[in-house]
């Protein structure tokens, strides 16, 4: 049985910044998340994060 016939191959659909920002919420758990990054020193996420941030003036 192939991975197609058995369901295993999904792909998942990528939620992007602007639409996680557009919820309720969105932008202090953005801000949050990024926090969260930084204190396990996980830097380049975080920077990611916020350079989208930026260019999406949700700053």
């Amino acid at each position: 049985m192939g991975c197609e016939q058995a369901g295993m191959h999904r792909h998942r659909e990528r939620i992007s910044l602007a639409d996680i920002a557009a919820q309720p919420g969105g932008i202090e758990a953005l801000q949050r998340r990024v926090h969260e990054l930084r204190s396990s020193g996980i830097d380049f996420a975080a920077n990611a994060i916020e350079r989208e941030m930026a260019a999406l003036n949700l700053r």
